[in-house]
Parts: C-alpha cells; structure tokens; sequence
C-alpha cells in the first residue's frame, strides 16, 4: 500500500508538472504572438500615415504643377496629369477609412497591455516551479482571464512571426516574414506606387 501511494504520488507530480509546462509553453506563445500583433499595428498606423500625407502631397503637387504649367502641357498630359491626381485624391480617402475604421493605435495599445499581463503570468509561474494541481489551475484562471479581458485576437501573422523565433526551419521563418511584410506594406505601398506608375507608363 506505501509503495503504491509512492508511486501515485510519483505520477500525480509528474502530471502536475507535465500541466505546468503547458500552461507556460502556451503563455510564452500568445505573449509573444501578441507583442507581434501590437508592433504590427502600430507599423501599419505609421505607415498608413506616411501613405497618406504622401498621396495628399501627389494631389497638391500635381494639381499646382498642372495649373502653372497648363498653358505649355498638350491635351494628353493634361488628361494624364487629372487622372493621376484623381487616383491619389482616391487613395487617400480609401486609406482615411482604413485608419478610422481600423483603429490600428488603439488596437495595438490593447494587445500590448493583454502581453504584459500574459507575460507577469509567465515568469511568477516560472518562479513558482514545482506547482501542485490546484495551483496549476489557478493559474490557467488568470490567464483565461488575462485573455479574455483583450477584446480582439491576434492574426495568424503573428503566430507564425513568434514560432519563427523559435528554432524552427529556415523555410518557414522566411514565410512568417514574407507574409509579414505583405501584411503591413503591401496596401499602402500599392497605393503610394499606382500614380507615379501611371504617369510613367502612359505619359
């Protein structure tokens, strides 16, 4: 009977601490996930805002530049020159309700705020080892807790961006990346590059 309660109190340690690494592996995942998600969107804000005062200054510049020089410009130029700075007038308002419908600031204040907590969870559990059941559990509440209290989630971009920090294939840090940049650069770059492509290609 003392060896099988030795033996039961062996495994149910060992359980314990099978829960506890768990628990940490899970709250070292979305802390980091989520400081990738409030990083991202903070990049993405800057970067919309950069987009816009350069697409306002395209529509100034080229409207100013039209009048000015309208009287030496052919009626083609002229056509181009409205087009381009219709297409920029365009792509500023297109990206002014992106940022208000967004919220990309204060999103990325809420995830940072929910990784902080996260992230007191992790190490006051890490210093806390060996845990019991109960504690393990208690600490699970918390940090359902913490979760929940954020009220969106991160993407899959960040995800992927806090495995490729790990020791993960080289393949896979290099999609994490990829998508990455895509995510944060690809609209407002799209939209910086559409006019002056315009003017150089049909001019």
């Amino acid at each position: 009977m003392a060896a099988r309660r030795r033996g039961s109190g062996g495994a149910g340690a060992a359980e314990d601490a099978r829960a506890a690494e768990q628990l940490i592996a899970a709250m070292r995942t979305v802390k980091a996930a989520r400081f990738n998600a409030a990083e991202r969107l903070e990049r993405k804000n800057t970067v919309s805002l950069f987009a816009m005062s350069m697409l306002s200054l395209y529509f100034v510049g080229l409207s100013v530049w039209q009048a000015i020089y309208a009287s030496t410009l052919d009626e083609a130029s002229n056509r181009l020159i409205t087009l381009a700075s219709i297409m920029s007038s365009v792509f500023t308002l297109v990206l002014a309700l992106l940022e208000s419908m967004h919220d990309y600031r204060m999103k990325a204040h809420q995830l940072h705020s929910c990784a902080l907590a996260v992230n007191d969870l992790y190490h006051e559990l890490q210093l806390m080892l060996p845990v019991d059941a109960g504690l393990v559990q208690e600490f699970r509440r918390r940090y359902n807790g913490a979760v929940r209290s954020c009220p969106i989630n991160h993407a899959r971009v960040d995800y992927l961006m806090a495995r490729a920090e790990r020791n993960v294939p080289r393949g896979e840090k290099v999609w994490a990346r990829l998508r990455y940049a895509l995510d944060v650069y690809a609209l407002h770059g799209l939209c910086l590059l559409a006019p002056p492509l315009v003017l150089i290609l049909f001019r």
